[in-house]
């Protein structure tokens, strides 16, 4: 079973409820003559919650829920959270259905909201008009079929779809227009004939988004498929299936061909770690280092990633961008031999890393010189290879003159890593030292 541990230690709820409209609405009905029949509960307004429109309490029913909150609101709105729930999860016993309105639900940008069937019911339904979108949200225990069902467009950003339908067949979402943002899609369905997770009959998009670990493929059952700088990878199936039309923006990665050969995708694994809570509104999977989605994005239009983290201007691929570089320290001695027999010069000094690294360092020698009264400057140059680690190792660079010779006295010394991975930060350094004659 797929699992996730939720996030602990958050505040007692607490239900908005005034009790002035109660009484009004006793008073008023004691002046009636004869019962009336149960009404259904009354619509938002100034005298029941100071915001119509955000969300009071976890229940699942009742004034203040999500589901009473939607059920009032006109197209166009933006329901959000008390933030107050910030990472609570609410647990329906019924589908949420949502119809004729392109609404926007929104959890709390620093810890979102978990909306879960418990296992046994759909979360959402979506029908008619639209677009619906879902913004910092966790979407899980989605019963048997897709979690969110619907048959118009449908937009999820910085949001997660996991744990859905582990005890029977069937997927994340299945609408017909689906663009994922910054958005996580890992963990759902029971087995390899459980179905594609993410499908959209007409158009999906996928925009630094991550499809991976899911029972029974990727994306799928769509006739048109957008990728861009996005991670289908690692999931029981084909991580595509046979759209028509498949358009592929920046750089996507896979771990098999069935989204585009190596000359249209990124074709490797893309080293993600479990599923968990990396900061921000919702799980993700952050990238190790060595991942081949690292720093390798084109097209960039994202400017954050799905925690809100800063993304590069050449950003990572899929919905979680790399915060975890190797730091690299160089320095170079102060003293520098010079040979008397064939004039080289040899550098010396350390390098140490935060993780075991390969790369190589570029040294340059610098010596200003005065012949009389002509000034001239010898410089020498030279490229080694280094084995970086977390304890500071020894360096050396043999600098060999094309024209002149080095003397006794001052020079500046130069040293620069080059030919590092992506998640290597550069590092270089720049010092005075003493040229001094060797002894033969």
């Amino acid at each position: 079973m797929y699992s996730f541990t939720p996030r602990a230690g958050h505040r007692p709820l607490a239900l908005a409820l005034v009790a002035l409209a109660t009484s009004a609405a006793l008073a008023a009905c004691a002046d009636e003559p004869t019962a009336s029949a149960r009404s259904a509960p009354p619509a938002p307004n100034a005298t029941t919650l100071a915001d119509p429109f955000t969300v009071t309490n976890l229940n699942d029913h009742g004034i203040g829920s999500l589901r009473w909150v939607l059920s009032y609101a006109d197209s166009g709105q933006t329901i959000r959270f008390d933030p107050a729930f910030a990472g609570k999860t609410i647990v329906l016993d019924s589908v949420i259905k949502m119809y004729l309105k392109d609404i926007t639900i929104e959890g709390p940008k620093d810890r979102g909201i978990t909306i879960s069937g418990g296992g046994k019911t759909r979360v959402l339904e979506t029908w008619g008009y639209g677009p619906y979108t879902l913004r910092n949200l966790a979407i899980t225990g989605g019963g048997a079929g897709p979690a969110i069902l619907g048959g118009n467009t449908v937009v999820i950003e910085n949001s997660t779809l996991y744990g859905n339908a582990l005890t029977a067949k069937g997927s994340a979402i299945a609408v017909s227009k689906l663009t994922l943002i910054n958005s996580t899609v890992s963990g759902n369905g029971a087995d390899s004939t459980a179905g594609f997770p993410v499908s959209a009959s007409q158009k999906l998009e996928l925009i630094n988004s991550t499809v991976a670990h899911n029972a029974g493929g990727g994306v799928g059952n769509t006739y048109s498929i957008v990728l861009r700088n996005s991670i289908v990878a690692n999931n029981g199936g084909r991580n595509c299936s046979s759209p028509i039309i498949v358009t592929r923006e920046g750089t996507n990665l896979s771990d098999d061909d069935t989204c585009g050969g190596p000359t249209e995708m990124v074709i490797a694994d893309p080293k993600l770690g479990p599923l968990a809570d990396n900061g921000g509104p919702t799980p993700t999977h952050a990238i190790a280092a060595g991942s081949p989605a690292i720093s390798v994005g084109t097209s960039c239009t994202v400017a954050v990633d799905q925690r809100y983290v800063p993304r590069d201007a050449q950003c990572d691929l899929g919905a979680y961008e790399f915060t975890d570089p190797t730091s690299v320290t160089v320095t170079i001695d102060p003293s520098v031999p010079v040979s008397q027999g064939n004039g080289w010069a040899l550098i010396s000094g350390t390098v140490t890393c935060s993780r075991a690294e390969t790369f190589n360092i570029a040294v340059q020698l610098v010596q200003p010189q005065k012949t009389g009264k002509t000034a001239t400057t010898v410089d020498a140059a030279n490229i080694v290879p280094v084995e970086c680690g977390t304890i500071a190792r020894p360096w050396t660079a043999s600098m060999v003159l094309t024209s002149g010779a080095f003397q006794n006295g001052s020079a500046t010394a130069s040293a620069q890593t080059v030919n590092t991975q992506p998640w290597v930060t550069p590092a270089s350094a720049t010092s005075a030292v003493k040229l001094y004659w060797a002894r033969k």
